[in-house]
């Protein structure tokens, strides 16, 4: 087994794409300033989230743009300039690259369009991370990963994509990772499926920005808390 540094800096790394690019699975019903603005409501939904969470070091967006830049500044999140802006897997490496310099011990992926997630779900996956060199969180719908922790940052190679799940699971046999699907951050945004996902819940507290932003397009989600563990067996 690979061994782990001691976790003590952990970074957030958000990869987010231009946002002008963004959602193109949406272009049946939502314009490229619809998907825009849908993109920058979930982006400041999860920053807020991981500027809330205890026991994260920092966080670092990586982008080309410039509105999620300006996002990020606000938050106080730590950016890095992406103009290569070739894809979520390069984007991820560059920011994991990067690492390094600033005395990180361990990671978390978190995509930016996960909207749902809380603090307390992150402060799971970091506690989980205490215990493995590997945590996969997995999408509910698409057999994506949308949340990967890290320990180094560097343990495997990110391989996100359609079906991402099982491939990082794969990567990471050896290590054991431990698999904690969350309800909140189990949930993304990618087709119009997931625009409609039942009735508001005003007391969720996730994903404010979104919410609204779905409210004025008629559409409102919520969903009731949800959280199971499993260890990969070796």
């Amino acid at each position: 087994m690979i061994s782990r540094a001691p976790l003590g800096r952990v970074w957030a790394v958000v990869p987010v794409k231009r946002f002008d690019q963004a959602k193109q699975r949406l272009s049946g019903v939502l314009d490229s300033a619809g998907r825009a603005a849908l993109a920058a409501a979930m982006l400041g939904d999860v920053l807020e989230q991981l500027s809330g969470t205890a026991g994260l070091t920092g966080v670092l967006v990586v982008t080309s743009d410039t509105e999620a830049t300006a996002i990020a500044g606000g938050f106080g999140a730590a950016v890095l300039n992406d103009p290569a802006d070739s894809g979520v897997n390069d984007a991820v490496a560059f920011g994991v690259s990067k690492l390094g310099s600033l005395g990180a011990s361990a990671a978390i992926i978190v995509p930016s369009d996960i909207p749902f997630v809380t603090n307390e779900e992150l402060s799971s996956v970091l506690a989980a991370l205490e215990q493995t060199s590997v945590v996969l969180t997995p999408a509910t719908r698409d057999g994506g990963t949308n949340i990967l922790g890290l320990s180094p940052p560097d343990v495997i190679e990110p391989a996100f994509g359609l079906e991402s799940f099982a491939r990082h699971r794969s990567l990471a046999h050896a290590l054991q990772p431990v698999v904690i699907r969350l309800e909140g951050a189990g949930r993304d945004i990618d087709v119009p499926a997931d625009l409609a996902l039942g009735p508001a819940s005003a007391k969720s507290g996730m994903g404010a920005r979104t919410i609204a932003y779905l409210g004025r397009l008629g559409r409102t989600t919520s969903f009731a808390p949800m959280r199971s563990f499993e260890r990969t067996p070796p």
